[in-house]
């Protein structure tokens, strides 16, 4: 099989992928719109944008690690790195979110809080744990190019996800419940992407130690531009929370949920063609990459305006039989997601060459000068422009870092390095034992 058919064979699989997780995320919404409170849906919300950036920081910080170390290596040195990489992911968490449940139960039976509040945060310390391991894995497996095996595994973390809003709108605390079968759908999908690994991974040998000092260099600074990029692409719920209510919050995510085929279509091709990128470099220079790149962001962004054009003619219809409720602000809100998600789509699919080239540095400086305008920008619109204004400042946020990713690119290629240069991050022992 050529290049050309392999891409289209992994693209293909985490386009499909994607498809599964968005058409869940966007039944779960609904059903949570259509069957609760605007208040119950909003606190879920919270939740979910919680659970966004822990797992846009797990990827921040293992991502461009594993993929760059795997590159180079035998499936024995592979299988090491993603077991060692995993025993000492699960030390942190159960410390973390142990301490965190703890903490809040102690909380919530003093009354420091309400309960209701208390058995929501609970069950998002515990569901966390669950997301991150489900989330660690699936990366995993992307690295190794297998999209086919993470698409069966997220066919059944879907049906499970579904399932479990389903019920949970049953409940007296839907937000808690949908919570806590988020928790158990990851649970599943976890334990089913771990038994995909020993097929290509020996399961003889002990795994590698000491990894996250090994990487922490790299995914600092990834991490960093991860949790900056939160603060405008999903932090402003948190500004709109406190500068007007959760029911504004709701609104506004209704009306994202409509784009998010867009989100998860971007994001399913960008995590194939982060690895794919990487594998490039090792062999080609970087302007030749650069041009490989081209034709798949053009396609991203054509398939992306051509849904937003039909979901624009559709949205009266929309509004009133799927979503079965209106808002204030309703078309200005509309087409401020659909600007913020073509920009979206050019960033993502952008990014990759800086990413594989290790150059994250110049990425977080220019994610946090983005976000800093960004928060700026939203606060100061929702007190002029109420729900419109804070997406203004998304969109503010959004532009500059598309411009930023553009200038740093135009950098990398004007300094010609040589092909399959990196970060300063040596690969693991070819003698590591297998996993």
């Amino acid at each position: 099989m050529n290049d050309r058919s392999l891409l289209l064979r992994l693209l293909g699989s985490s386009v499909g992928s994607q498809a599964l997780l968005s058409a869940a995320s966007l039944v779960v919404g609904l059903l949570l719109i259509r069957r609760t409170s605007g208040e119950q849906y909003g606190a879920y919300v919270l939740v979910a944008n919680a659970f966004l950036l822990l797992t846009s920081l797990q990827n921040a910080f293992f991502g461009p690690s594993l993929i760059l170390r795997m590159a180079p290596l035998d499936a024995a040195a592979r299988g090491a790195l993603v077991a060692g990489v995993h025993r000492e992911q699960r030390q942190v968490l159960r410390w973390v979110f142990g301490s965190a449940a703890v903490l809040i139960a102690v909380l919530g039976l003093g009354g420091a809080m309400p309960g209701s509040t208390a058995l929501l945060l609970l069950a998002a310390a515990l569901a966390a744990p669950a997301a991150l391991t489900r989330d660690y894995f699936r990366s995993a497996t992307l690295a190794q190019q297998r999209a086919q095996d993470v698409m069966r595994c997220d066919l059944l973390y879907a049906l499970l996800l579904v399932g479990g809003a389903a019920l949970a709108t049953l409940s007296p605390l839907p937000a808690a419940t949908a919570v806590v079968t988020l928790a158990l759908a990851a649970l599943c999908a976890a334990a089913a992407l771990s038994r995909q690994l020993p097929r290509d991974v020996p399961g003889s040998a002990s795994p590698a130690g000491g990894l996250l000092r090994q990487i922490a260099t790299l995914g600092a600074w990834s991490t960093a531009g991860a949790a900056i990029h939160w603060t405008f692409s999903q932090g402003y719920g948190y500004l709109v929370a406190a500068t007007l209510d959760v029911g504004a919050v709701a609104a506004i995510a209704a009306t994202r949920l409509l784009l998010m085929p867009v989100n998860l279509l971007s994001t399913g091709v960008g995590a194939m063609m982060l690895p794919v990128t990487a594998g490039w470099l090792q062999q080609q220079a970087p302007r030749r990459v650069a041009r490989r790149l081209v034709p798949v962001a053009l396609g991203v962004a054509a398939a992306a305006a051509l849904y937003l054009a039909a979901m624009w003619l559709l949205r009266d219809w929309i509004f009133a039989h799927v979503l079965k409720k209106d808002f204030a602000q309703r078309d200005q809100l509309l087409i401020l997601w659909s600007a913020v998600s073509l920009l979206m789509v050019v960033r993502d699919q952008s990014v990759h060459l800086l990413v594989s080239s290790g150059r994250l540095r110049q990425l977080t400086l220019v994610t946090l000068c983005s976000a800093l305008l960004s928060l700026c920008i939203s606060y100061w619109g929702m007190h002029h422009y109420g729900m419109a204004g804070a997406l203004l400042g998304v969109l503010c946020g959004e532009a500059a870092n598309v411009l930023g990713i553009f200038a740093a690119t135009a950098l990398c290629l004007l300094r010609h390095p040589a092909p399959g240069e990196g970060p300063a991050l040596q690969p693991a022992p070819q003698a590591a034992p297998s996993a």
